[in-house]
């Protein structure tokens, strides 16, 4: 178990219930991004980081998707040449996948967090750097559950209020659940996926 499984761990036992801390963190995130003194989330207008977590309003304005969520809460992979960010859609994964992924990536990559987090930057989201993480790798990692479908393109210029997340508050962020599907439940996505 590593840093991110460890807080998830703590933050539920201090909150009393994992409901209870979901709905502490939560709070965190939204008081957070309104407050300018509070480094740990803020927003951003920038193009997506490889690493980093971005969670923001989105209306992809194409009737011919499938689904789409409109709040999503998004790892970052990278930009794409067709200028759109393609990144893993957190909201997507079951809370087990999220939470491994999440605590697995982080133990893998804690050297180079540490390096883009020391001094000031540690708790700015804003100034730490970007990781090494790749769309082979991510994808390879989500198809072992099945849960690769979550792998989604964002076009920036229809993201609203984007914030990103310091590397410190993953945890927080892997307990809040902000999804907001557009007419869908998550089990008929699951069931779409699974017979693809």
């Amino acid at each position: 178990m590593g840093y991110v499984k460890k807080q998830i761990r703590e933050l539920t036992k201090s909150a009393g219930s994992k409901r209870a801390a979901r709905k502490a963190a939560e709070k965190w995130f939204n008081d957070g991004v309104s407050n300018k003194s509070v480094k740990e989330a803020a927003y951003v207008r920038n193009r997506f980081e490889p690493g980093k977590i971005y969670i923001f309003e989105y209306d992809p304005i194409t009737p011919d998707l499938e689904f789409f969520d409109k709040n999503p809460v998004v790892l970052a992979l990278e930009q794409l040449d067709n200028n759109n960010d393609l990144g893993v859609n957190l909201n997507l994964l079951p809370i087990r996948v999220k939470e491994d992924l999440l605590d697995d990536l982080y133990s893998r990559v804690q050297g180079q967090i540490k390096s883009n987090s020391t001094g000031v930057k540690y708790y700015n989201a804003k100034t730490q750097g970007g990781l090494r993480i790749t769309y082979d790798g991510m994808k390879s990692y989500l198809q072992r559950s099945g849960c690769d479908f979550a792998i989604r393109q964002y076009k920036p210029s229809r993201k609203q209020k984007q914030a990103v997340v310091s590397y410190s508050k993953w945890p927080e962020i892997a307990l809040c659940d902000f999804i907001d599907l557009n007419g869908v439940t998550m089990k008929q996505i699951r069931r779409l996926f699974s017979k693809k």
